[in-house]
């Protein structure tokens, strides 16, 4: 099937359409496996709309966005409740998006964290180290009986051989904690660790960047599927991002997700979320042109 069918339209991300496009943005509106608060499938026309109500300037990189952008395809159709259908068609629409648009920065507006692994698995060729924010390690050999959910996605990938980098954690299950003394394709920066100071990046090469809103501290971000106390502020957030771009050869994509829409208050979730997509854009964009 066309990938472009399965796609829907939707509200342009700021209500923009840019002069110059820096990347493409792709809605994933799922949140089959949420076990805490479900909501997330609702965020990217939330984020979306926010958007279109914040200034258009970069503070990581003093950028001025207004005539610059992402193409925005819409939100991709997914059959309600069908985990691996919607995986399926995920990983469809990512490497026809790839296809099509050679080269350009990669943009998706979750759903719940599980969207990434579809993602990152169409790109793997293209991905050297996968970044993830994270108040949870998302490494649990199976949850709830399923081996391919919200809580699990990350451990399949490291299985898959993606090597990963994941910052800002704070909440961890025994198992998890096992699994991290077996493998070497891990480096985890608690949330002590990254507030410490400068982290031991090295050469990312080239980077895929995820960001689960619940890394933020849940009074910046309480409009997520499981907050979790002692985070990230946003400004120590955006610090890091431009250490993760300086240390990356190339930023392939980025991806924001578990935004809970039902449980906001007055967006302010989704505005930064919505903030987040400016910045990662400028500093990626400005990356490519040094």
């Amino acid at each position: 099937m066309n990938w472009r069918l399965m796609l829907q339209p939707s509200t342009r991300f700021a209500c923009m359409e840019p002069g110059v496009s820096v990347g493409v943005l792709v809605g994933v509106p799922m949140d089959y496996t949420s076990t805490y608060k479900p909501g997330s499938r609702f965020a990217p026309d939330s984020v979306r709309n926010a958007a279109c109500n914040i200034e258009f300037y970069s503070l990581a990189t003093g950028r001025l966005m207004e005539n610059e952008g992402l193409i925005d395809l819409g939100n991709i159709v997914l059959p309600p409740g069908d985990v691996e259908g919607s995986l399926r068609i995920i990983g469809d629409v990512v490497k026809g998006v790839v296809d099509e648009y050679p080269g350009m920065l990669l943009g998706f507006l979750g759903g719940e964290h599980l969207i990434t692994y579809p993602i990152v698995k169409a790109l793997k060729s293209s991905v050297d180290t996968l970044v993830v924010f994270d108040a949870h390690l998302d490494m649990r050999g199976e949850y709830l009986g399923s081996r391919v959910n919200h809580a699990s996605f990350l451990r399949r990938l490291v299985e898959d051989g993606v090597r990963v980098i994941h910052i800002g954690s704070r909440a961890y299950s025994g198992d998890e904690l096992e699994f991290l003394k077996k493998t070497r394709d891990v480096t985890v920066y608690s949330i002590l660790e990254a507030l410490k100071g400068p982290l031991a990046l090295g050469d990312l090469g080239k980077t895929y960047i995820s960001i689960d809103m619940d890394v933020l501290e849940p009074s910046y971000a309480p409009g997520v599927g499981n907050p979790e106390p002692f985070g990230l502020t946003p400004l120590h957030l955006l610090e890091l991002l431009k250490r993760i771009v300086e240390a990356s050869s190339r930023v392939i994509g980025f991806d924001i997700v578990e935004v809970n829409p039902l449980v906001d208050v007055n967006d302010v979730t989704s505005i930064m979320a919505g903030k987040l997509v400016f910045e990662l854009a400028a500093l990626a964009g400005s990356a490519r042109t040094r």
